[in-house]
């Protein structure tokens, strides 16, 4: 009865076989359905959970959000409620915004389970999707212009509950704090580059050096392992990765990708690199 439930497949092309082939044809259709099993089995995994995401992403959002205000001596400004408004609105109708905002209220007036949130977070979301929760929380936590390290020390929390590396949480970080070197200019959904980042048309050495946590290399790697690290970043920060889950999710991502790309392109001008 298992073989029947776990692998349709490979039970039915079995008995074709036998009768067709006897049992070396039995063992071939075993073999063929085997394989059919694999693929419809992953499709199907694949499909619940992207199902799983497109419901329960905006909520665990809201939640963590609500968790680095309550970290912050239970202060919500007035800037972050307009961040999480102005993030929502990319993709929600009037309605379905208001709708948001209310549960992000009765959020920020009860309990938060933060270990539960996280392990769900851990156990079902893709690298991809833990960075754009991290991006989302540190652009929540500066929406005033500053970041408490009270509202820091929540974020770490989170990322380190998710199972995010260190190393990655640093390069997340570095996008954004960054902008106490005067690199990037704040803007809702994510940071851009500011002009104020080089001086007489040559990079300040603070920097290059938020330039190699953003690749997550460092400064003595070789070109060929900045080049490495580069194609690796771009890859877990692309826009695509994580286009299922929204456009104002898919918009946060194209700000960071771009990024690693400006990051990359300052460490290659000032080491000459082609």
């Amino acid at each position: 009865m298992g073989c029947l439930f776990t692998g349709t497949f490979s039970f039915v092309f079995s008995i074709i076989g036998l009768i067709v082939y006897g049992w070396p044809g039995a063992g071939i259709g075993f073999l063929l359905g085997a394989l059919l099993d694999g693929i419809v089995g992953t499709k199907r995994i694949q499909a619940q959970r992207h199902y799983y995401k497109s419901q329960d992403f905006t909520e665990h959002e809201l939640i963590l959000a609500a968790y680095v205000a309550k970290a912050d001596n239970n202060r919500l400004l007035r800037s972050e409620m307009e961040y999480v408004r102005q993030f929502l609105a990319k993709t929600m109708s009037s309605e379905q915004l208001s709708s948001a905002m209310l549960r992000f209220r009765d959020i920020l007036n009860s309990d938060i389970d933060i270990q539960s949130v996280c392990a769900d977070l851990r156990q079902h979301a893709t690298i991809y999707e833990k960075l754009v929760i991290l991006q989302f929380l540190f652009g929540f936590s500066q929406a005033d212009g500053s970041m408490r390290q009270e509202e820091l020390d929540a974020i770490q929390y989170i990322s380190d509950l998710c199972g995010i590396s260190r190393s990655n949480f640093e390069a997340i970080k570095s996008m954004f704090m960054g902008s106490y070197y005067g690199g990037y200019q704040q803007d809702y959904g994510g940071y851009t580059y500011g002009e104020n980042a080089s001086y007489g048309g040559r990079v300040s050495q603070a920097t290059l050096e938020n330039d190699y946590k953003i690749l997550e290399v460092s400064p003595d790697a070789t070109d060929d392992e900045v080049k490495k690290a580069y194609r690796a970043a771009a890859k877990k920060h692309h826009p695509d990765k994580v286009s299922h889950l929204g456009e104002d999710v898919r918009k946060a991502a194209e700000v960071k990708f771009a990024q690693v790309n400006e990051a990359y392109e300052r460490i290659k001008k000032s080491r000459g690199m082609n």
